[in-house]
């Protein structure tokens, strides 16, 4: 798994690097000073993983974990546990206190390589497991329509139903890798199968989704267009 480090703490930039490479169970893409300097290494890189202080005085982690809308698997590192709670509620993958033990840290890195198995498997068998009101359900890619992840809730619509499922059940960087979907704007996917007609820039679905036309951002214009044909 690709990993980066943003903290504004060399000390803990320089401790984490050698947990990473002493753990051999992560590719550590790069470490950075506040997540401004990181945007670019998150794009070029395929992060699977950010290791992210919530103090910092450029951005906080809280503002960027809005930013994100959980298209990373994120270990949250903080010096107080006054932020777990509301941090959980973005879905992260663990919060590891400072300052930081290698036993913990090791724990942090499998639960993440964990849920990115489980994912990724259940990818290759074309579904996911969502948890939907305390229950797994089972959802096969084929009946996917969209998947926003704009909200502190994801909205998932399927064929059959629409739900608001927790940010941390989705793995919207995998799932956009997968042929079937589609990427329209920074926080949406689409199956292309479902789309019925391109107007005016928004795309049309079936009536039965309850869905109104979706616009398609400018950066991803072109590509929609191709895509569908």
């Amino acid at each position: 798994m690709n990993c980066i480090i943003i903290d504004d703490d060399p000390i803990i930039l320089k401790q984490l690097s050698s947990f990473i490479v002493k753990s051999y169970l992560l590719n550590l893409k790069g470490s950075y000073n506040n997540p401004v300097q990181a945007y670019d290494a998150i794009k070029q890189n395929n992060i699977d993983l950010i290791f992210l202080d919530i103090e910092m005085p450029e951005m906080s982690g809280l503002e960027y974990l809005e930013e994100l809308k959980s298209k990373y698997q994120i270990i949250v590192i903080s010096g107080d546990r006054k932020y777990a709670l509301e941090t959980f509620e973005y879905g992260v993958t663990d919060y590891l206190l400072k300052p930081i033990e290698y036993d913990r840290f090791v724990k942090s890195v499998n639960k993440s390589i964990e849920r990115n198995y489980n994912f990724e498997r259940d990818l290759t068998k074309k579904r996911i497991f969502i948890k939907i009101n305390n229950k797994f359900t089972r959802i096969k890619i084929e009946d996917i329509v969209l998947i926003d992840i704009s909200e502190q809730y994801n909205k998932l619509v399927t064929s059959q139903d629409s739900f608001n499922v927790k940010s941390d059940v989705i793995d919207y960087n995998k799932l956009s890798n997968l042929p079937d979907l589609i990427q329209i704007n920074e926080h949406c996917l689409v199956n292309r199968a479902k789309i019925i007609d391109v107007c005016n820039g928004e795309l049309v679905f079936n009536k039965d989704y309850n869905l109104d036309k979706i616009k398609v951002s400018n950066n991803f214009d072109m590509q929609i267009l191709k895509d569908i044909q």
